[in-house]
């Protein structure tokens, strides 16, 4: 009630759930882009509650709240993907910093993914064929000119070994020996 008091004078539309079990309810129904959580509250804990809302949206921003804080309880709670941690007793001030730095990233992250949409809409138009894999040989990009080039037309192959769409022994060795020398800078093949 306190943090629904602050936000919203400042614009922010506020959503509120006196349990976990009720949290995600909300969440698995709606998209937050900024979840308020605290870690001790009765039924699912905070860390348990983190861990679905991560799995279900890994973008939003998850700030932990906590009148137990302690260095294991934010380590924890960052290693399980929360964006920040605010100790109980916080004043008006600290929340509106974090909930900002909270937005800010929230924002990045959708430019960042309207980037990556466009550069996949460029590299889909390209004409040449296009195929990068990691250093373990997985595919992690191909357009539609190299499956067509390759002759594939089977499900996604993202994830999966380059040979699976590379067929020709000229073009596995050139792709081999490109990934084995790791200290020169890429080539183009």
């Amino acid at each position: 009630s306190g943090c629904d008091e602050v936000l919203t004078p400042e614009g922010y539309e506020v959503f509120q759930a006196d349990n976990g079990k009720l949290g995600l309810n909300m969440i698995e129904k709606e998209h937050f882009d900024i979840i308020l959580l605290d870690l001790m509250m009765p039924g699912l804990s905070g860390f348990d509650v983190l861990s679905h809302v991560k799995s279900l949206h890994p973008d939003t921003s998850v700030i932990v709240i906590t009148g137990f804080a302690t260095i294991e309880n934010s380590v924890e709670a960052m290693k399980n993907g929360a964006f920040d941690f605010i100790p109980k007793p916080f004043s008006p001030d600290q929340l509106r910093v974090v909930v900002s730095k909270a937005i800010e990233h929230t924002s990045e992250l959708k430019d960042i993914a309207n980037e990556k949409s466009r550069m996949r809409v460029l590299i889909d138009l390209l004409a040449n064929g296009v195929m990068v894999c990691d250093a373990e040989k997985k595919l992690v990009l191909t357009n539609m000119a190299f499956m067509k080039i390759m002759g594939y037309h089977g499900e996604d192959t993202i994830g999966q070994p380059f040979t699976t769409l590379v067929k020709h022994d000229q073009l596995i060795d050139m792709v081999e020996k490109t990934l084995a020398t790791s200290e020169d800078p890429p080539m183009e093949l």
